[in-house]
């Protein structure tokens, strides 16, 4: 194309309208997208790592046959990890099992690695579960060279600790209360029904009230984007004044301990990225900001709660076959 081609510019617009339109037309490529970002956007929120960039844009030359991963991440103690992210949308549970790599694929990823001096990662987002896992694919592949993994798998050998991902666990339920303003009509109508205006919002850990405002930012994440599910709204009433709307989360089923775990980091945040960039399972915008803000107390060995109990869990992944 000729810069100085005065018809240059009305035909690049018309050329990029219409790969505008093919991509979206393609909702396996829009929901690749929206996946790639939210890996990087997860990465910054998690804020276990020195540098993120991704690695596959622009061009260049190699004499042996290479292909660039999506990102280059560098850890904080210097090792640089070379990630390519995969998408998986398995409608069946039962078939859980997908090819992600075949073996010249995946020779020439770990070229490019070994030629710019980093480790090949394999990141995988489990979409019908919103799980991910992060994992090295030379200890996983066949005899052939061939990458087949189900998400079980993946989990046992899950490395995604490394970059902060954590499994949060706390004492439930998890309780908001929506208090009704003692100086505003707040009694019950003869037909059961109230009209009353907020004066405040209280939160709990069971009994306990978290009144710190940071420790009342990560009670709301749990509660927004953990695994717990939401039991039906209660009124706390005194005779027939209203006092409080109570909502609560709590695990479905209970075991035999003093806390329950709510879910990984990782899985609060891709719930928190659907709600932002999916809706009726079409991709309606592939980024959503980062959350740092949420995760880097969580994250921290140093934080302690002292209203709001937290056990954080690191999982190592385990390659021993068998």
């Amino acid at each position: 194309m000729d810069l100085g081609d005065p018809e240059a510019k009305a035909a690049f617009v018309e050329h990029t309208g219409e790969m505008v339109d093919r991509a979206l037309a393609n909702p396996a490529l829009l929901h690749g997208q929206r996946t790639e970002a939210m890996f990087g956007a997860l990465l910054v929120s998690l804020g276990e790592i020195e540098m993120l960039k991704p690695e596959d844009a622009g061009s260049f030359f190699s004499e042996i046959e290479m292909v660039a991963p999506d990102f280059r991440v560098v850890l904080k103690d210097g090792r640089q990890w070379l990630i390519e992210v995969k998408n998986v949308y398995i409608r069946e549970p039962g078939q859980q099992e997908r090819e992600l790599m075949n073996a010249d694929y995946r020779a020439k990823l770990e070229a490019y690695a070994n030629a710019t001096g980093g480790e090949l990662k394999l990141a995988v987002f489990w979409a019908r579960w919103g799980v991910w896992t992060l994992v090295t694919p030379e200890r996983l592949v066949d005899e052939s060279g061939v990458l087949t993994l189900n998400m079980l798998d993946a989990m046992k050998v899950n490395e995604l600790s490394e970059l902060g991902d954590r499994s949060i666990g706390t004492v439930p339920p998890l309780k908001l209360q929506l208090t009704a303003d003692p100086n505003k009509a707040r009694s019950l109508a003869d037909d059961g029904s109230v009209q009353f205006t907020i004066g405040g919002v209280r939160m709990f850990s069971d009994e306990t009230e978290i009144t710190d405002p940071g420790e009342q930012q990560i009670a709301w994440v749990l509660m927004m984007h953990g695994q717990w599910e939401e039991t039906e709204p209660q009124a706390i009433l005194d005779g027939d004044t209203l006092e409080a709307i109570e909502f609560a989360w709590e695990p479905s089923q209970r075991e035999n301990q003093d806390f329950e775990f709510v879910g990984t980091l990782s899985r609060m945040f891709a719930r928190y990225y659907a709600e932002m960039t999916v809706r009726d399972d079409e991709v309606i915008q592939l980024q959503a900001p980062p959350k740092l803000e949420w995760f880097a107390p969580l994250v921290s060995s140093d934080y302690m709660g002292e209203q709001l109990p937290l056990w954080r869990v690191i999982q190592r992944p385990n390659y021993e076959r068998g």
